[in-house]
């Protein structure tokens, strides 16, 4: 687009979707940058069905745990969050009232995300939401899993990329890892699982656990349970984008701080 078509689709839209990963290793059967091919291609489909901005990725994430595979780039939490800030920030110069950041590497660094949302609304009157794509997929992932864990690389990140990328992703190379069962109370290494309390993995550990980089099992992929998750994903975020075209611009004076 040019700078002309961004000022003619400003006046139409206020909302902008932002999507945001990490480039960092999947396992042997998928590709570097699953984290920015998830949520990019889902916020493609909401733009479409909403006529909504779409941003250009990020593409640098928190990833200091998969550093012990080639081809991981990380950054510091601080450095993430005011990058994807002021990315924010200066578009609301020109217009947008409403960012969605859809996030693509979920759970790892969704405590940045939540900072910078509340940043934006706070300190620069912007109406500002995370959207991890595990939140956003979860009913249709719960209603077609068939593995007990789906931790890194497995089952939901391989269909989803079979529904959506098929061509990246080496069904042949696939190899099930299994999760270790001596989590810590509170703890658990299912997306879903009971986490009642924050905790994380080095890079260290995450080599002794797995000699692949995945955990879990991606063999039970397949597209069919991803086009479901897809299509839950898209749904939940279009919802939220329609509702933000129905209100008024955000006003500093009144935003809420929580």
């Amino acid at each position: 687009m040019t700078w002309q078509e961004v000022e003619a689709a400003v006046e139409d839209t206020q909302t902008m979707l932002l999507p945001v990963g990490s480039t960092e290793q999947h396992g042997h059967h998928m590709p570097l940058g699953v984290d920015v091919y998830m949520p990019e291609a889902i916020a493609e489909r909401v733009a479409e069905r909403t006529g909504c901005l779409l941003a250009p990725p990020v593409w640098y994430g928190v990833s200091p745990h998969h550093t012990f595979k080639p081809g991981t780039f990380t950054v510091e939490s601080e450095t993430f969050q005011h990058y994807v800030r002021d990315v924010c920030v200066s578009a609301s110069e020109w217009g947008v009232e409403n960012v969605l950041l859809v996030n693509g590497h979920y759970l790892v660094q969704d405590p940045e995300l939540d900072v910078v949302v509340r940043e934006l609304t706070t300190e620069h009157a912007m109406r500002a939401f995370h959207v991890p794509l595990i939140s956003v997929f979860e009913d249709a992932a719960r209603a077609v899993r068939t593995s007990d864990v789906s931790f890194h690389a497995s089952e939901f990140e391989t269909s989803l990329m079979l529904a959506l990328f098929p061509d990246l992703v080496h069904m042949d190379r696939a190899e099930s890892v299994d999760v270790p069962d001596d989590a810590l109370p509170l703890t658990d290494y299912d997306a879903y699982g009971d986490n009642r309390v924050g905790w994380a993995l080095s890079a260290e550990r995450m080599n002794a656990l797995t000699h692949t980089g995945n955990l879990g099992d991606p063999t039970v992929a397949t597209r069919e349970k991803g086009a479901a998750m897809v299509d839950d994903a898209v749904s939940n975020i279009e919802q939220l984008v329609d509702a933000l075209a129905d209100m008024d611009a955000p006003d500093a004076e009144t935003s809420d701080s929580g």
